[in-house]
């Protein structure tokens, strides 16, 4: 073979050689099913995620942790992207346009009286990080006053001692909790077997649009493309349906 032809020859072989797609490390506040299944590693939030960066030179890895410390690191340079932003809580970050809606509300046993927000002020509350800076104003001075309020990286937990009258109203996104509450349904803790018939959930809250943030401009950017081209092609829908869910946030399931 000639030498203009042995070195076509490799030129071509160089550019189909396959790309080697580097890791985009992604911090994801533990478990948040069906967003975010920690132990099975999927949910809808990771799949919306992998599917976007399908083909890329990019390939997602999923650290979990807690939801302040994803902030931190990701703004200290430690990770690549993390999920459910809004815009203001990061500095030095590029969000994507809002990729999914939270509808968060109150959840008590219907022994407990409530009525409006102000309630939260004196009762034992269980909420999820970061809810004063996301569900506004009136609802953090409320809280602010109120020794027995806490925050919880942990959902399933909330939910438990909800059942059990060990807390009196529990904060979290409402998929989030019914998913935690079918789980426990039928269980026992000692003498006390958990039923779902005293919940009662409260609307106090608007929906809440998420981003996601990135470290790169880039990565947002190619983000931001495949998820519109998602939602065109419905490939954005039927991750929802995976998981027996729409991208809907309308009320899922009323009080009884």
């Amino acid at each position: 073979m000639s030498y203009p032809g042995r070195l076509l020859r490799l030129i071509l072989l160089v550019f189909a050689a396959p790309l080697v797609a580097e890791p985009l490390r992604v911090g994801v506040s533990f478990a948040i099913p069906p967003y975010v299944i920690t132990h099975e590693d999927r949910g809808i939030e990771l799949d919306l995620l992998r599917e976007a960066f399908a083909g890329s030179d990019h390939v997602p890895e999923f650290t979990y942790l807690p939801l302040e410390r994803t902030f931190r690191m990701l703004e200290e340079g430690k990770l690549d992207a993390i999920i459910n932003v809004k815009p203001g809580m990061l500095n030095n970050a590029h969000l994507s346009q809002a990729v999914i809606t939270f509808h968060n509300r109150v959840f008590t046993l219907d022994k407990t009286a409530f009525h409006t927000m102000r309630d939260l002020q004196t009762l034992r509350v269980s909420a999820f990080q970061r809810a004063r800076q996301i569900l506004g104003k009136e609802f953090a001075e409320l809280v602010d006053q109120n020794p027995h309020y806490e925050e919880v990286a942990r959902q399933e937990g909330q939910v438990q001692k909800l059942l059990l009258g060990r807390t009196d109203a529990v904060i979290l996104e409402q998929r989030v909790f019914y998913y935690y509450m079918t789980q426990l349904l039928g269980q026992t803790e000692g003498s006390v077997r958990y039923s779902s018939d005293r919940v009662r959930q409260h609307d106090l809250f608007p929906p809440t649009q998420y981003h996601f943030a990135f470290r790169q401009a880039t990565a947002q950017r190619w983000f931001d493309r495949q998820l519109s081209r998602m939602k065109e092609d419905g490939r954005y829908e039927r991750i929802f349906a995976a998981y027996g869910a729409s991208s809907s946030y309308r009320n899922i399931k009323a009080s009884p």
